[in-house]
């Protein structure tokens, strides 16, 4: 080996510096992707106080009304509120404010940090939503994520729209909600219930560049265990009973005693 192959030749010292530093690094940025995740929620919870009249997401915002009122179709037999919309009003329930949530979080998300960094940020939501479900991932939970993704996908491209338009602060801000406003009310974009008929309709998650969200998480995996145990054991105990009535049905009668009459 050459002088000069042994000086380019990196020490262990130094292979450990670059791994604390990568560590290190990976360390902060996840800090600051933390930092910008709580910043998105914040902004969602306070425009779904201001505009849909209810703060689900935080629930540190005021909330303005009650789901008080009666059901109507698109809600799918949830109550409701109303809440003013220009010259006229709006009827909100709770499926609703989640596709306004996903739709504006990700609007903002696309607006600041490009349509690409916006949607694999969501599908990670979404991935640690189920991945985390305490009741196992249902088909119902299924139909909501394919909704979800839909409405990732509005916001996005909302979001783009005013990042093209060259909107900034306040104006952005302002572009983005009457945007999604008109999206939900006038041009159904925005889903607004999981059992809505469109959503039968919407591509697939890999057609809406999801293709690995899991179907399934660690609750169906140990509650499928726990149904195939239980099976196993009743099997096992209509073996034993059965096995247990052939050998009574084979045992011989004992004789009784014949006493004998004077």
């Amino acid at each position: 080996m050459s002088c000069d192959e042994y000086i380019l030749e990196p020490t262990k010292g130094q292979l450990v510096l670059k791994i604390k530093y990568t560590f290190c690094s990976l360390a902060v940025l996840g800090c600051l992707l933390g930092l910008y995740v709580l910043t998105i929620l914040w902004r969602v919870g306070a425009a779904e106080s201001d505009l849909m009249g209810k703060d689900l997401l935080l629930h540190i915002f005021p909330s303005k009304r009650e789901f008080v009122q009666a059901p109507v179709v698109e809600s799918h037999g949830s109550s409701t509120y109303k809440m003013p919309l220009g010259e006229g009003e709006m009827t909100v329930w709770r499926e609703k404010i989640n596709g306004f949530q996903h739709t504006y979080g990700s609007a903002l998300a696309s607006y600041e940090l490009g349509e690409f960094l916006a949607d694999k940020l969501f599908v990670a939501c979404e991935f640690c939503e189920f991945t985390f479900d305490r009741n196992g991932v249902a088909e119902t939970d299924l139909r909501d994520r394919r909704r979800d993704l839909s409405n990732n996908w509005v916001g996005r491209q909302i979001g783009l729209k005013a990042r093209e338009q060259g909107l900034n602060g306040a104006d952005a801000e302002e572009f983005i909600k009457s945007r999604i406003l008109a999206a939900m009310e006038f041009d159904h974009l925005v889903i607004t219930h999981p059992f809505a008929p469109s959503v039968l309709n919407l591509p697939t998650e890999e057609e809406l560049g999801c293709p690995f969200l899991p179907t399934k998480n660690a609750v169906n995996i140990v509650q499928r265990m726990r149904f195939r145990v239980k099976r196993r054991i009743a099997i096992a105990r209509t073996h034993v009973r059965h096995r247990i009535e052939v050998l009574l049905r084979g045992m011989p009668v004992p004789a009784t005693s014949q006493t004998s009459t004077s």
